[in-house]
């Protein structure tokens, strides 16, 4: 059975958003809007609170038949049982996350520059991240802004999935498809939204994204 992956539309959770939620009310959101395949961040939740939330969503993501990972923390991603983790350039290595995780779970690892990328061709994830393609406010300290043609080059230099990542508007993703992304990743243009699930069925319903509705 092959793994599952990020869709066109990859979206992830945040908090503080728009609408006062926690990650298991956003993951709800996501998943009565047909979205399959998600990621839970939160950099600054204790671990026992964000661990309880996780394994509230796992039971959702089972019940909708749905896969989410978590961000950085391969740690509670194991603990709670979640389809996998993302990795950033600062966090326990793929390789040693493998090991840990094993063959069947679903790593994916953020890159910034043309030489990271490069280096994550070598590692042992089911896709890779680049980014910030556009400006974002979602991380202080974001890495320079890339641009749509490295991320042009990058497409035309793996087979690997390739998710956009980094201020990614619903009138930006179009150009950015069309560039080479498999997956174009969303946070504030959903979490910062008036209607969450509005924004999510914009991208839906504007791009013909298949999903399966619940």
């Amino acid at each position: 059975m092959p793994k599952p992956l990020p869709g066109p539309l990859y979206p992830i959770t945040h908090c503080p958003n728009s609408q006062g939620w926690d990650h298991v009310n956003f993951s709800n959101c996501l998943i009565r809007c047909g979205i399959r395949f998600f990621q839970v961040r939160d950099k600054t939740l204790p671990d026992g609170r964000l661990y309880r939330q996780l394994l509230k969503i796992r039971l959702l993501c089972r019940e909708a038949g749905a896969c989410f990972v978590v961000n950085d923390r391969v740690d509670l991603a194991l603990a709670a049982a979640a389809d996998g983790v993302h990795l950033g350039q600062d966090d326990l290595p793929p390789a040693a996350a493998r090991r840990l995780l094993g063959e069947e779970a679903v790593i994916g690892l953020s890159t910034h520059n043309w030489e990271q990328f490069r280096r994550g061709l070598e590692e042992p994830v089911d896709y890779l991240a680049l980014g910030p393609i556009f400006p974002t406010g979602t991380k202080e300290d974001a890495a320079p802004v890339l641009g749509l043609e490295l991320l042009r080059k990058a497409s035309g230099n793996t087979d690997l999935p390739l998710v956009a990542i980094g201020g990614i508007s619903v009138e930006e993703a179009p150009g950015v498809w069309q560039s080479g992304a498999h997956s174009v990743a969303v946070i504030s243009d959903v979490a910062g939204a008036q209607s969450p699930e509005r924004q999510i069925r914009a991208y839906v319903e504007r791009f013909g994204i298949r999903v399966r509705a619940t």
